[in-house]
């Protein structure tokens, strides 16, 4: 994105060559000639960040700076100076400055520390997503837990959101929903208002990890031109989640298992350690136990990871939630796509309460918003998912083409086709399905329904209500 900046210098020929400079670096630039203009100009250009010389006649930058933060206290400020002084810098920053760097033709300096200042803001964006419309939907009572099984996962995840100190594991299968639970954990607890910095560990190079992770010290490394804060400094006071800890490698979890124990961090070439507050959580789809056991994950990290381990259940094993689950995708991407879906018809309810769903929540959501999009009607029904959703795990129904009659018989397009997995499925199965799908093909006309399979309405309702 284009951040606005608002670059106050009274130099004519200063301002105007650093503004088209910045202007090329992809960024926003209002100028401004004196403090006083500045001032005027804040409320009304709301920048992102104000970049201030610090000699200025009438109003220096301190001055400017000290009436700025009375009345934008989150304000990023970096101020500019040709001749500053030790004592300038500690007055800066004791006034809350961002950065305090020197004046140059090239403007390493100031460039370096926009980097920094628009990393900060894009994360203080990211916590207020999470932190202002997202935190309803992490919210302890929106979690589906129809299921028993699911109903006391639950109350496991309250009391872990009661304790903000200790650290959790997260295990369970792909898809299943082990960060949706770390978000729900931190959202509820007493770090709410803190940053949730999830790591991605398989996709950080390995050679970058430990700076991503760490920071480092400018100079430390080729390319380290200043000094950059590291994933976990950068969540402070809130939550570090370790998303794939399992594809960690070894080296790096030597590194990542001192911080854990001493809760202090180093950067990258620095010399002194760092106290951080932060809570940690991991998650993995990989059984840590075999890995221990196989010489790829190491023992002491992963009893330092597990003080509190969540096993996350997979969707099949808690098949009262699909319907629920499936109900939340469907207003939510029905919002997304601006499609006028509303609810999910029988047929596709029987679909879906059939599934196995080998990609769990995940894969739900993906199949719900696929059908959301090629759905014309208020109603998703079976025919709006893939077929093969019906053809690897359970009973198969569908319309036979012309030219492809069903059994090698008729070709009737009201010909409905079913498949029985022998040793898997009950007769009583094949019978909610085949009056779901006469339902279907009679548009929700139950008295068209009976008569095509040949009972009474009343007996039709009856067989509805066992099902």
């Amino acid at each position: 994105m284009a951040w606005q900046i608002l670059l106050v210098e009274d130099e004519e020929s200063v301002r105007e060559a650093f503004a088209l400079r910045l202007a090329d670096h992809g960024y926003l630039v209002q100028t401004a000639g004196s403090g006083e203009e500045a001032l005027a100009m804040l409320r009304a250009y709301e920048p992102d960040i104000l970049v201030l010389d610090l000699l200025m006649p009438n109003l220096s930058g301190l001055d400017v700076l000290t009436r700025v933060k009375q009345v934008f206290p989150n304000l990023l400020v970096i101020l500019l100076t040709a001749r500053g002084t030790v004592k300038d810098a500690v007055d800066a920053m004791r006034l809350g400055a961002f950065d305090f760097v020197a004046k140059s033709i090239d403007m390493d300096d100031l460039l370096h520390a926009l980097g920094r200042a628009t990393d900060l803001l894009a994360l203080r964006r990211q916590v207020q997503l999470h932190s202002g419309q997202d935190t309803d939907r992490y919210a302890l009572d929106r979690m589906v837990a129809k299921s028993p099984i699911t109903q006391a996962f639950l109350q496991q995840v309250r009391e872990l959101a009661k304790n903000d100190r200790v650290t959790v594991l997260l295990q369970g299968e792909t898809g299943s929903g082990k960060q949706y639970v770390g978000r729900v954990i931190h959202f509820n607890s007493a770090r709410a208002d803190k940053p949730c910095v999830e790591v991605d560990c398989p996709s950080i190079p390995r050679e970058l990890f430990e700076s991503e992770l760490f920071g480092h010290e400018k100079g430390s490394f080729t390319g380290a031109s200043a000094r950059k804060c590291g994933l976990i400094e950068m969540a402070e006071g809130g939550t570090v989640l370790f998303d794939e800890i399992g594809d960690l490698p070894l080296p790096l979890q030597a590194k990542l298992l001192r911080v854990l124990e001493e809760r202090t961090l180093r950067r990258v070439g620095g010399a002194t350690s760092i106290p951080v507050d932060v809570r940690f959580m991991a998650a993995t789809n990989r059984n840590l136990k075999e890995a221990v056991a196989k010489g790829e994950f190491r023992e002491d990290l992963y009893y330092r990871l597990n003080v509190v381990t969540l096993t996350v259940p997979p969707l099949r094993d808690r098949r009262e939630d699909i319907i629920p689950l499936a109900e939340q995708f469907l207003a939510r991407s029905a919002l997304a796509l601006k499609k006028p879906v509303r609810a999910l018809g029988e047929s596709a309810q029987v679909v879906l309460g059939t599934y196995q769903f080998p990609g769990n929540v995940r894969e739900l959501s993906n199949l719900i918003e696929r059908a959301v999009l090629f759905c014309s009607g208020d109603q998703l029904e079976a025919v709006h998912f893939p077929s093969d959703l019906q053809g690897t795990t359970g009973p198969v129904f569908g319309t036979p083409s012309r030219a492809q009659p069903a059994d090698g018989g008729s070709d009737d397009p009201m010909t409905v086709q079913i498949r029985f997995r022998v040793g898997e499925q009950s007769l009583a199965d094949l019978e909610d399905r085949i009056i779901a799908e006469v339902l279907q093909r009679s548009e929700g006309n139950k008295t068209q329904a009976a008569k095509y399979l040949g009972i009474t309405r009343w007996m039709l309702d009856r067989r509805r209500k066992k099902q």
